[in-house]
């Protein structure tokens, strides 16, 4: 192992890995979404909600986040600085699984 990368307090729930390797974004139940530095091993941004995130994915340009938790909403996330772009309802339970289509 090279590095731990420790921020998240609640069980980690998804981390994706952006196309040219060098940042991923991990998901957690306790409300934050970490977007981390791979070659400083470092958070680079962070995401706070009112919500369990249980899923994240970069859109395809990777500019974006798509979450979801136990609020029932997909949000949109800005990566820069981790301003919420939108959200809507999205299901009568939690949002499980992230996909950008």
């Amino acid at each position: 192992m090279k590095a731990a990368m420790k921020e998240h307090k609640g069980v980690v729930t998804c981390i994706k890995i952006r196309a040219n390797n060098m940042e991923c974004v991990s998901s957690s139940d306790d409300g934050t979404c970490i977007i981390w530095d791979l070659n400083r091993f470092v958070r680079n941004q962070i995401i706070f909600a009112n919500t369990l995130f249980k899923a994240v994915c970069y859109q395809p340009e990777e500019t974006q986040l798509l979450t979801g938790g136990s609020d029932r909403k997909i949000s949109y996330w800005e990566t820069l600085d981790g301003s919420q772009i939108r959200e809507m309802e999205a299901a009568l339970t939690a949002v499980l699984t992230a996909r950008y289509i």
